[in-house]
């Protein structure tokens, strides 16, 4: 079926959209996003990460296809004029998806995987280059070191969490951290290191996530205490209770 684009025009697709369905009342959304090099992001997890994920990271990202919905199953937002601004306000495309039945998950996000491979379709018809002939032109290319990384594909993968879901993270690598110190094992922690500066990268300076990150490396009884503190107080700033936020910072200074 031929795509409904609201904002933006079908023949010229500009690679990030916001999908949204109708279910009676209610109005269901996602983020179709196209990526300018189809890679198997799996390929590219550090252990890690890839352990935490499991089966998640193909489901995702595509299997490699290079385009995915976020989140892959459509969630409720307030109306149609609510996305209509979002679309304005980022420059994306707004395209209808038609109904679907609130509940059915199984529905819903096949519903959005084949709008997603349609609208792939026309972006990559648009910018003339086909999905194999895309994958061809990067073989044998030499990427730059600072995309070459794992930290660039962790950004990513990160960039799609909310911000609990991000010191849900920051929390776990400061546990792993401490293993990797305790136990003196320098490859876990130089990859653990690399995903907490790519977590720091995207909370907000309140959260201190760069004193997260250099406290999880001090090994002692102390180190273990402040690292704990100051996990707490990123909840306890998420949470806007800033009575419990000054109470733990004074603790930090006392230590």
């Amino acid at each position: 079926m031929a795509l409904t684009f609201i904002i933006g025009d079908s023949s010229a697709p500009k690679g990030h959209a916001i999908l949204y369905f109708q279910s009676d009342a209610d109005i269901l959304a996602t983020y179709v996003i196209v990526l300018p090099i189809a890679m198997d992001m799996g390929k590219y997890l550090p252990p890690l990460l890839a352990s935490q994920l499991g089966g998640m990271a193909g489901g995702i990202l595509g299997e490699g296809m290079g385009s995915f919905a976020a989140p892959p199953v459509p969630e409720k937002v307030e109306s149609i004029a609510f996305v209509e601004r979002l679309a304005q306000l980022r420059g994306d495309d707004l395209i209808e998806g038609g109904n679907v039945k609130l509940g059915d998950i199984a529905a819903a996000m096949s519903e959005a995987a084949e709008i997603v491979q349609q609208y792939s379709s026309l972006y990559e018809q648009h910018a003339g280059d086909s999905a194999d002939s895309s994958q061809e032109d990067i073989r044998g290319v030499q990427w730059p070191a600072e995309i070459e990384g794992t930290v660039s594909v962790e950004h990513l993968l990160y960039e799609l969490m909310s911000d609990r879901d991000k010191l849900g993270e920051l929390s776990k690598l400061v546990g792993t951290m401490r293993f990797a110190t305790d136990r003196s094992d320098q490859e876990l922690m130089d990859e653990t290191d690399g995903s907490m500066e790519a977590l720091a990268r995207l909370l907000p300076e309140h959260y201190w996530a760069s004193k997260v990150r250099s406290i999880a490396n001090d090994a002692t009884e102390a180190g273990g205490i402040l690292a704990q503190l100051y996990v707490e107080r990123c909840y306890k700033l998420l949470d806007e209770d800033f009575p419990a936020v000054e109470e733990i910072e004074k603790r930090i200074r006392d230590l």
